[in-house]
């Protein structure tokens, strides 16, 4: 059992959260020290490394920068953020102290590391002394914080440093941390210093302390930019969230005290210990425990996303499918095993069209470029893991047929024609052949192979315009009695063009009668359904699919319209429409299409809405397109934290 799946798909929706966080971060400015007062390349390259480990630093500490330099800003000034921070820039010019002094007067700060300029130093509540070497080890072992007026400090920073600036702060300067030993004895020299101003730093930046710098400078730029912690340790449950339809963690834990049920307390028991967390948070912050405190804040918003997922309700009975591919991500044992862990009970993986198979079949030939018994897979799988598995043919459809086999089709009058010539994609509804190899196929899938059901997909024409080969002409002038003298035209956008849509409509009904007769002739439990257009009023012209009058008729035992949109209120009233259609009369199992070609994706919050209000209309399920590596990672995790947590039986089927 992947038991963290579930929080590892929420961190991934938590990423776009995160990144809103950090819209509202301050970002700091970082200052190479490009001018070396006629220092030469050594001195250059250890500039740049410096630099580079205080930027490096800023990424660790999740603080957004901007990167310029001392030639920069003498000759436009710093840019306009609340901090700005001097790695190592040895050679500060009379214009580039201007500059930095402007930028104090206007309420920014400065923190540098190991100063050089007095002047600058003095401007910062400091006075630079001499560089001190250390005279026996361990002199300069750990910084020992003297002063808690900085928020989130830690008590003691081991650097065990080599060399340092001596530092002594003015009047407007205080020391925050003075220099002990590693007997724990003081040195007599401050580490840091900090006035209104800025900070003052006695050591360089080292890729060697990072790990320990990194909390002091982000203690230091939170201390002068306040709302960097607001942003990267929220504490005040309204500025968690959103979470779910509400604007915050408040918000929900309001809706949830209002709400009743007892599919909630588990919700209920995740957004308390959210609480918990984050009323922990300043104490960690105080004692210095900043990655703590970060990692509580971050806990308690991956719990209220929990609590909301886990706030929606399960449902029995009801089916719960996935639409697949002939193969799939991870293999069949996988996927299947996924879904049962998710609690789906049925997949629909498409085993053949109507010119190919995807498993070694005795009626088509196969696809190109397969390998092995797909279907035999598939259904073993399925049997392992208690999930149903009921193949899909692709009716009139020729996906996977190679060019020799369309080719043969054609040269037999088996494809489908329009007014312009053949369309290789589809076949002919009409043919005989064509038509008794959709049927055979079923019956091997179903007798053969012990498929507990099978399902219908591309039953329909392509268009309005299809087919019109001299087949369907013998074929429609013999069943209607009409003789047409200006064919197709008469048909397509003539006189007869009515009984033209009757007679497209009851061929491809007749295929699916006798296609059901057969399969229950083989076995009478084994489940016919169809995968369907969403629009029954306007598709069973244009498409000739008459899936209403297929499910009057007791031709389907479900029934799943693909209705494949995000917009909430489009796919409601499309619900209404689809459900007045097929009535009490089958299951509808909605489909969803998270992995459809639209725009925009439905995502895993859209699909979860989608399920409820399916669910709220009268729908007895819902089968998901389609199966993937995203599907399986992103969206069943969160589906079976509410939505899907129990399992479900099938409802009774129809027909």
């Amino acid at each position: 059992m992947r038991r963290n799946a579930p929080l590892l798909a929420i961190a991934g929706i938590l990423v776009a959260a995160h990144c809103a966080q950090a819209a509202g971060m301050p970002t700091v400015a970082v200052v190479k020290g490009d001018l070396l007062g006629g220092a030469g390349p050594e001195t250059a390259e250890l500039s740049e490394e410096r630099y580079r480990v205080v930027c490096d630093l800023l990424e660790a500490a999740g603080i957004p920068y901007r990167e310029t330099s001392d030639t920069l800003v003498e000759r436009w000034g710093l840019p306009d953020v609340p901090v700005a921070i001097l790695p190592f820039n040895r050679a500060v010019s009379d214009e580039q102290l201007r500059r930095l002094r402007a930028f104090l007067d206007r309420g920014a700060a400065l923190i540098v590391f190991y100063p050089e300029r007095a002047e600058l130093a003095r401007e910062l509540g400091g006075r630079p002394g001499s560089i001190s070497r250390e005279l026996y080890a361990g002199q300069y072992h750990s910084m020992h914080r003297v002063d808690r007026s900085v928020h989130g400090m830690p008590a003691n920073l081991v650097l065990d440093a080599r060399i340092v600036r001596e530092l002594t702060p003015t009047a407007d300067g205080r020391p925050v941390y003075s220099w002990r030993s590693a007997t724990g004895s003081a040195s007599g020299t401050d580490a840091v210093i900090v006035s209104d101003n800025g900070a003052l730093i006695g050591v360089p930046p080292s890729e060697e302390h990072a790990s320990r710098l990194k909390l002091l400078l982000r203690s230091l730029v939170g201390h002068f930019a306040p709302k960097m912690w607001a942003a990267l340790a929220p504490r005040d449950p309204r500025y968690i969230g959103p979470v779910g339809h509400h604007g915050s963690l408040a918000d929900f834990n309001a809706a949830l005290r209002r709400a009743s049920g007892d599919h909630l307390e588990d919700s209920r028991s995740d957004v308390r210990q959210a609480y918990e967390l984050l009323a922990a948070i300043p104490e960690l912050i105080a004692d210095g425990k900043q990655d703590e405190a970060i990692s509580a804040s971050r806990r308690a918003e991956e719990l209220a996303q929990r609590a909301w997922f886990r706030s929606y309700p399960s449902a029995t009975p009801e089916i719960r499918g996935v639409w697949a591919s002939n193969t799939v991500h991870g293999g069949w044992d996988d996927a299947v095993l996924r879904l049962a862990e998710a609690n789906f009970n049925l997949m629909l993986p498409y085993m053949a069209s109507g010119a190919a198979a995807y498993y070694p079949s005795s009626v088509l030939p196969s696809a190109a470029n397969i390998s092995g018994d797909q279907l035999a897979e598939a259904l073993q799988a399925g049997r392992r893991h208690g999930v149903a598995v009921h193949p899909r043919i692709l009716g009139l459809f020729t996906m996977g047929a190679t060019s020799q086999t369309r080719e043969r089709l054609r040269q037999e009058g088996r494809i489908a024609r329009c007014p312009d010539g053949h369309d290789n994609r589809w076949l002919c509804p009409s043919n005989h052949q064509n038509r008794a190899q959709i049927i055979q196929t079923a019956l091997e899938m179903v007798g053969t192979y012990g498929a507990e059901g099978v399902q219908f997909d591309y039953l329909r024409y392509a268009w309005t315009d299809r087919c019109v080969c001299g087949t369907c002409r013998t074929r429609f002038q013999n069943d209607t009695g009409i003789t047409v003298r200006n064919w197709p035209r008469d048909v397509i956008e003539g006189p007869h063009r009515s009984r033209w849509l009757d007679w497209r409509r009851e061929l491809l009904t007749s295929l699916l009668r006798t296609a059901r007769q057969r399969v229950k002739e083989v076995n009478p439990d084994a489940v016919v359904s169809a995968a369907v257009f969403i629009n029954w009023e306007g598709h069973r012209d244009s498409f000739g699919q008459d899936w209403k009058h297929w499910v009057d008729e007791g031709l389907l035992d479900f029934v799943s319209p693909m209705t494949y949109m995000a917009d909430m209120e489009r796919f409601q009233n499309w619900v209404r429409k689809q459900q007045g259609w097929a009535g009490d009369n089958v299951p509808v199992a909605m489909g969803l299409g998270p992995f459809a070609d639209i725009d925009p994706k439905v995502c895993p919050q859209g699909v979860l809405d989608q399920i409820q209000a399916s669910r709220r209309l009268g729908s007895r399920g819902f089968v998901l397109f389609n199966y993937q590596q995203g599907l399986a990672e992103d969206y069943l995790p969160v589906l079976s934290l509410g939505a899907t947590s129990s399992p479900a039986a099938m409802p009774p089927m129809g027909g």
